[in-house]
């Protein structure tokens, strides 16, 4: 017993031999011959390159007429060995047996071998077969005959170099697929460029020049707030971020010194399990209304500002991206920290409820760190991460479960980290004063931006000619 293989390129591909003729064909006795296309290309008449033909391995296409025909005609020439192009549609890999249908009794007069080659594989011979015309040499081929054990061997290298072209193609297309985020998402930071720096050089213009002399920080607050004095709500989203920038240049001039290079997002608990209505367990009993608002906010407001900060950090080199979720290590729950055990808080692993949400979903390339207890520098290797890739400045985003958020910016000031909260991108327990708190966490240190200004910042990195007076409290 014996399979045939045609060798392309120092490569043996698989070549189901036809169920007619072959009778002097034997397991190691190989046919090697220079190849030749017929005319016409389908072999179904007799072939007017006989004299080409002769000695030779035939290359014709499937079509026409019927498989002994052809091999018959290759065979009057004076043929070796006819190779059948499959080039139909029935896939880039389909070959299969040819059998003599009706035609047995022509079938007995054939003596040499006839194989089909699948699409993708005929392509290459083909080519092979122009360009040896077009240098003006020979194109020589070789059809093999393999043993059981030989065939064997070969058939399981050509399983494995097929999954590992599949594997880089889907790499390929992937990293285009993320070469392609990555230029949209650069399109859209530059499409908001022009109005940031219309805003920012309209404020210029409109304060008026004053004797330069030392204010206090609440005077320069009071100055960078007067700009907008009158009708807040007729200010423009980019003007009002120029004012927290500029505000934040005072206050925030000695502290926060930051770098995409050196900076972190960490996106707290932005999963099912806390941010779909149906589970309450998280929750204190609250008025129906309260729990509605909550929910309301999750997704009007907090997701599409964490959507528009991701989308701004992917464009910008460097940052990282790390989750953390709740999720226990068993599916029975019995890991989980005494607090998370005496709320109730229990999300199975690999559970729907452990699942962040797909608008925000993490790529492969981003970390996720899940977690049973309620400080996650404290119950994970959150910090040891962290420094392992350089980072010094954190920016929290997400939802507090059992004040998480809250405790999170506490432990990283604690631990020397600068911290950036992103106003519109966190949701608390619906008892806590966002502002009050917010206040409070800057006046010990942590950076309060709003969305807008800190995609600003990032473009100030990005793009520093478009934003000189605003980058300065920016740069490393």
């Amino acid at each position: 017993m014996f399979w045939p293989f045609l060798e392309i390129d120092g490569a043996l591909s698989y070549c189901p031999l036809a169920d007619f003729g072959a009778q002097d064909v034997r397991e190691g006795r190989d046919v090697y011959a220079k190849a030749v296309v017929a005319q016409p290309l389908t072999g179904h008449l007799a072939l007017r390159n006989a004299a080409r033909a002769l000695g030779r391995i035939v290359v014709m296409e499937r079509g026409e007429c019927d498989f002994v025909t052809k091999v018959l005609h290759a065979q009057a020439a004076g043929a070796v060995a006819v190779i059948v192009a499959n080039t139909r549609s029935d896939g880039p890999g389909a070959a299969f047996v040819m059998d003599a249908g009706s035609r047995q009794s022509a079938a007995a007069r054939v003596r040499i071998p006839a194989v089909m080659v699948s699409p993708d594989k005929a392509a290459v011979v083909f080519e092979q077969i122009r360009a040896s015309d077009l240098d003006q040499r020979e194109c020589a081929l070789t059809i093999r005959f393999l043993g059981a054990q030989a065939a064997t061997q070969v058939m399981e290298q050509i399983e494995r170099t097929a999954r590992e072209t599949q594997r880089r193609e889907c790499e390929r297309q992937w990293q285009l697929a993320a070469e392609l985020r990555l230029s949209e998402a650069a399109q859209h930071l530059r499409s908001r460029l022009p109005a940031c720096s219309s805003a920012a050089s309209t404020s210029t213009v409109s304060t008026p020049s004053k004797p330069s002399v030392e204010r206090s920080d609440d005077e320069a607050d009071d100055d960078a707030t007067s700009s907008f004095s009158g009708d807040n709500n007729s200010c423009s989203e980019s003007a009002c971020s120029v004012a927290d920038s500029r505000r934040a240049s005072v206050r925030d001039a000695v502290t926060n010194h930051w770098c995409p290079m050196t900076t972190a997002l960490l996106i707290m608990d932005v999963q099912h399990y806390f941010a779909l209505h149906k589970n309450d367990r998280c929750l204190a009993p609250l008025a129906r209304g309260v729990k509605r608002g909550r929910y309301a906010h999750i997704h009007s407001v907090m997701v599409p500002t964490i959507q528009d900060v991701l989308l701004a950090s992917r464009a910008s080199e460097g940052v990282e991206i790390v989750y953390s979720v709740v999720e226990s290590a068993t599916r029975d729950g019995r890991d989980r920290s005494r607090a998370h055990k005496h709320a109730g808080l229990h999300v199975a692993k690999g559970g729907f409820g452990a699942q962040i949400l797909p608008c925000v979903a993490p790529t492969e390339n981003d970390i996720v760190i899940p977690r049973t207890g309620v400080n996650v520098f404290e119950s994970t290797n959150l910090d040891f991460t962290l420094r392992n890739l350089g980072v010094s400045h954190v920016v929290v985003l997400g939802i507090s479960t059992l004040t998480s958020l809250q405790v999170c910016v506490q432990s990283a000031l604690d631990k020397g980290y600068q911290v950036t909260v992103v106003r519109e991108g966190v949701t608390l327990e619906p008892d806590v004063c966002v502002a009050e708190w917010l206040d409070g966490v800057e006046r010990i240190g942590c950076q309060v931006l709003s969305a807008t200004a800190f995609v600003r910042a990032l473009q100030a990195f990005a793009y520093p000619e478009l934003e000189q007076d605003d980058a300065a409290m920016f740069q490393c």
